[in-house]
């Protein structure tokens, strides 16, 4: 008798074994979910950065400017450095004209 009423429990243990490994394996994807979602936000974001950054500073090294400088000023400051740079190239390209008139 004692051989029957062990069967029962060892198909119990063998049957709930995997499940309860299946749920750790899901919960544990959850919290890896959890903590990249907000890397994937903001990626974009980071990439519009380096390219205002590498704008300025390709800018600044064709204008005989610190490429480096401009680099960062433009990932930090981004849309507002873009703005500077038109401007200062506006002054660059209107002061040979006037010294050649």
């Amino acid at each position: 008798m004692r051989p029957l009423f062990v069967l029962p429990l060892i198909i119990v243990f063998w049957v709930s074994g995997p499940v309860s490994a299946d749920v750790a394996l899901e919960r544990r994807v959850r919290q890896l979910e959890r903590q990249v979602d907000p890397i994937q936000e903001r990626a974009p974001l980071a990439i519009v950065l380096v390219l205002f950054g590498a704008f300025c500073a390709l800018w600044a090294q064709n204008t005989g400017r610190n490429a480096w400088l401009w680099f960062f000023l433009g990932l930090i400051f981004s849309v507002i450095t873009v703005f500077v740079l038109l401007y200062k190239n506006a002054d660059d390209r209107s002061g040979p004209r006037r010294l050649g008139r």
